[in-house]
């Protein structure tokens, strides 16, 4: 047998077995893993606490060919915000499902892991709408599908810098009034696209002071939603539940 660590957030579980759990997480070292954990399900359980999702643990483990065993897990850290809030708890569970989805098993990537983490550590303090948008381009930098916000997809020009331009999520970030006309598009204001690199670069934490109109954050929105689904090939479960909630 092969024992390994990883320090992880729990992403997700299923029931398996009467009282056993298939937990999915995202690990700073390992990446994504998928591991089978014995008897959590049951109340006297040690390891309950620790497999729950959005929880960072310490997890140890024995390998195995297509999904491993928790051996042990201990506690690291909880987020109550999220627990005693339903909307929170929908934003947190929005950030996994997109981590799960862009990500592979055991490919690390030890950046995302950090965003991850801060993210969810913000969520109660930073205005969730802001901070999810901040994640999602975040994401998508770091797993290779990060838009272009410098020049033209198209014709590679620089953007006009006080004018509206276009968004397309098919050519992989913003056009030029030239090329606007090329496919289906998201029209944006200037201001928007200053967000977009304003959020794509500085710490996370600037997201607690960083302030937007209705109009730029609704735009956010739009291109960001609608740049995660082009790339996954469907809406994602819990930014539906965000949207009937309200959030």
């Amino acid at each position: 047998m092969k024992f390994f660590q990883a320090e992880a957030v729990v992403l997700k579980s299923r029931p398996h077995k009467e009282a056993d759990r298939i937990i999915t997480f995202f690990s700073r070292e390992y990446g994504k893993l998928r591991a089978v954990s014995y008897g959590s399900a049951r109340p006297t359980s040690r390891k309950r606490g620790a497999v729950q999702p959005f929880c960072r643990s310490r997890f140890y483990l024995v390998r195995g060919q297509e999904v491993h065993r928790i051996d042990q897990a201990e506690l690291l850290e909880r987020f109550p915000a999220i627990e005693q809030d339903l909307a929170l708890f929908g934003v947190a569970a929005y950030l996994a499902e997109l981590v799960d989805a862009f990500t592979g098993e055991e490919a690390p990537n030890p950046k995302l892991y950090e965003i991850f983490l801060r993210s969810l550590r913000l969520l109660g303090k930073a205005r969730a709408a802001l901070l999810t948008r901040a994640f999602e381009l975040r994401l998508l930098i770091l797993t290779g599908f990060g838009p272009e916000l410098g020049v033209c997809t198209l014709c590679r020009q620089t953007l006009p810098p006080e004018e509206r331009i276009a968004f397309s999520p098919q050519t992989g970030g913003a056009l030029c009034p030239s090329c606007k006309g090329e496919g289906p598009t998201i029209e944006v204001s200037p201001g928007t696209l200053k967000a977009l690199r304003h959020l794509a670069a500085g710490p996370l934490e600037q997201v607690l002071t960083v302030k937007v109109a209705p109009v730029i954050e609704r735009e956010l929105y739009a291109i960001l939603a609608e740049t995660v689904a082009f790339h996954l090939g469907y809406r994602p479960q819990a930014l539906s539940f965000l949207d009937q909630l309200g959030s």
